[in-house]
């Protein structure tokens, strides 16, 4: 098995947890949420503050790895070190892999946060 089929099972992997944590988060936070009720401690008004606050953060954070590795990937392709298809398509697979980390840890912290549930295999 190449590196980029492996770099490939690696990232359909982290994509099946962060989907299960995602479901996870929302049904954690959906229930909260819609409890109606005053909520005198604003513990509802903190965790949807922080929902938005983490999706902002996340999505920032997504957008300057992306760029970083745009850029590593002309900067190396400007001196020479882009000969083949195959560096192509790693440094694809690096960009997409910068764009993802940040959404993929925060909502793995979300799930771990809000009920406590460990990731799979």
């Amino acid at each position: 098995m190449n590196s980029l089929t492996r770099r490939s099972i690696k990232i359909a992997h982290k994509s099946a947890q962060a989907a299960l944590d995602a479901a996870v988060t929302i049904s954690a936070r959906t229930s909260g949420l819609t409890t109606p009720g005053l909520d005198i401690s604003g513990a509802r008004s903190k965790e949807a503050r922080l929902m938005v606050q983490e999706k902002v953060a996340a999505a920032v954070e997504g957008v300057l790895g992306a760029q970083m590795a745009w850029g590593s990937f002309w900067v190396k392709a400007a001196f020479g070190g882009v000969t083949t298809p195959h560096h192509v398509s790693h440094a694809l697979v690096d960009i997409a892999e910068a764009a993802m980390a940040p959404a993929q840890r925060m909502v793995r912290a979300n799930a771990r946060r809000l009920t406590g549930m460990k990731a799979i295999g």
